[in-house]
This record gives structure tokens, sequence and C-alpha cells, in this order.
């Protein structure tokens, strides 16, 4: 299928509208904040869920089916914010009807729906971008400006853990067979933290999965991803439900500092705001003493304004299907690990 022009405003739909963490309201409040987008359709095979939605949006146009919606010619891109397990078949449909898409992270289950879905978007001449915006928290950011200034020296470990006590709730965010495990949540989060931190491809993956607890719920309660990669740096990724004792959110040491960071604040204001408060602070630590680094803002909505911008003016996406891909790589690894018990290598590095 040939290249379709594209002009501003560029004419947005969003596939699902759910209440979980209301993130449908929120993806079309990040799209009608960017000048070079415009939200004109809303698709949900729930009633309920559509009717929410033309209560909050009333001038957008809501649609059970969504083959329906994709034969419209004034639909040119989709944002796909659905279960993971659905993430796949809509995806290829979308692009398969001649639409640019992005897809809320994870981008799938498995590498090889991964590639699929990158080879669906080849074969149409369409855009595929993965909704990795959490790259924007203000912790995150602020994070990177410290390493990129050089001021932990040459970083080689970098640990990120999401760590608490209680029996996961009963949503489909906690069935294995929908999600795709614990570490496919948060964790997806965390891994493309990683991966977009550490310039050097991965050799190794190494994955430890507990499931010891709660028998009726079908997520694992304890998952660990450790990443070796080829500069040597190590990377180590934990989500947990059976820790009553935590961790900091972000435990990172170089040859000249380090920082621990708690991630309180970090995301004040999500799913609520399009630019997110400077809350909180982090330490850094480096031989001439110990000081606490404000936060910047959470700029959530740049993701946005940076693909309209790639498919407006041919920038780079802000993340590409094959960066989303690298993450499922590392998770699909790190199951493949546990079960095997020794370090596997991920298919994409």
């Amino acid at each position: 299928m040939p290249e379709k022009a594209l002009t501003s405003p560029i004419r947005c739909a969003i596939v699902g509208y759910g209440p979980t963490f209301n993130f449908g309201w929120v993806h079309a409040r990040w799209i009608e904040a960017v000048p070079d987008l415009k939200l004109v359709a809303i698709c949900d095979r729930d009633p309920s869920c559509l009717a929410k939605a033309q209560s909050d949006w009333p001038s957008v146009d809501a649609h059970l089916d969504l083959r329906e919606m994709l034969q419209r010619d004034d639909i040119d891109l989709v944002s796909v914010v659905t279960q993971h397990n659905t993430h796949a078949a809509i995806v290829i449909e979308c692009l398969n009807a001649g639409k640019q898409v992005v897809v809320e992270k994870p981008m799938c289950l498995n590498t090889a729906e991964a590639t699929a879905m990158i080879d669906a978007a080849q074969a149409a001449g369409r855009s595929l971008s993965v909704f990795h915006n959490r790259r924007r928290d203000g912790n995150v950011r602020a994070i990177r400006e410290v390493i990129e200034q050089g001021r932990l020296g040459r970083v080689f470990h970098i640990e990120v853990s999401a760590c608490g006590y209680g029996k996961p709730g009963a949503a489909w965010r906690s069935s294995k067979e929908v999600c795709g495990g614990a570490l496919y949540d948060w964790g997806a989060h965390a891994i493309d933290w990683v991966l977009s931190l550490v310039p050097s491809r991965m050799t190794q993956v190494t994955g430890f999965f507990h499931k010891l607890l709660w028998p009726d719920v079908s997520n694992e309660e304890q998952t660990r991803a450790i990443i070796l990669f080829e500069d040597g740096t190590v990377g180590e990724i934990m989500q947990s439900s059976l820790a009553m004792v935590g961790k900091p959110l972000w435990r990172i040491l170089g040859t000249k500092g380090a920082i621990e960071d708690s991630g309180a604040g970090a995301i004040e204001g999500y799913c609520r705001e399009i630019i997110g408060p400077s809350i909180g602070s982090f330490r850094l630590v480096t031989e001439e003493g110990e000081t606490q680094v404000p936060y910047k803002e959470s700029d959530w909505v740049t993701h946005y304004a940076d693909l309209a911008d790639h498919l407006l003016r041919g920038a780079p996406a802000p993340v590409s299907a094959e960066d989303g891909r690298r993450v499922i790589s590392v998770l699909e690894t790190a199951e493949r690990s546990a079960r095997s018990g020794r370090s596997e290598t991920p298919p994409y590095v």
C-alpha cells in the first residue's frame, strides 16, 4: 500500500476506552493537547465504556465495531489502548486498513507477535510505534540528564525495583493469560528505561519467577530479570507483591557516583495532567559529597507531539516498534531462563 501523505492536523482514533487507570481518557486528552493532532473517533466493544467516551468527548464519533471504524477515510492514526493479549491482532488489522498506529506498552506478548506487527507495518508502508511515554517521567528525565552530564562516570549497574506486599487485584492485569505475566505490567516500563539508558547490545538475560502464595491469581507474585550488556553493564529489574521489606525504585552505580531514588512523587498527576508537576528529588552521591537532585516535569504529552513530528516532518519515532520488540525480547527471555535455570540469549539484542 503506498504511503499516504499526511497534513496537519492528523486525524486520530482510539481503540479501547476501558476503566483501567482511565487510560482511554488520558490518551484522548494528550491527543487533543497537540495542535498537529485531532481526535475524531473512539472505538470500544463495551457499550458502557463507549457511552462514557461519548459523555467525555461529545464531539467525537463513537464506534462499537472496529472494522466499521477502520473503513473511514478520515482517520489517519489509531492509538491502541486495549488489553495486552489483543494488541497484535488489532494493530495488524489497523495497519492493513492503511492506518498509522501507536500501541500501548507492552506492544504484545511475544517476539513472534512483535515481528508480525513490524512486518505488517512494512508491508503497508505505515508507521508503527510503541507508547513507552514513561521515558518522560520527571525522575527518569532528571536521571538521564545526570548520566549524560557524566556526573556518575562510567555507569555499570542499574537496578529498578517495584516491591510491596499484597494480593494482586482481580483486574485483567493480574491474569497471565491476558497481560502476559507480572513483569509485563510495570516491568515493561522498567525494562524500557534500562534499555534506553544503556548504549550497548544485550548478551544474556537471566530470569527468576516465583509463584508461591495465591493460587487463584495466575500472575507470578515475584519476577526478576537481570540483563548483561556487551559493555559489561548489568541491569536488574524486579517486580514483587511478596516483599514486606522494599527497595528504592532506582539504584544506579557509576565509577564516579551513584543515584538512589525512591520515586516518590515521580508521576504526580499521571492520567490526570498533560504536564506532570515536578515533585520529588533523588539522592546523588559523588566524591564531592551528597546532594538532592530535583525531578524535572513529567512531560508525557511530548510523546504525542514527537509522534506528530515523526509523521508530518520525518523526525524519528519517539519509540520505534523495534525498540518495543527489544522490551518484549527481554520479557520473553527472562521467562525462558526461569524455566531452563540458566541465562539465555535474547532473540533481539
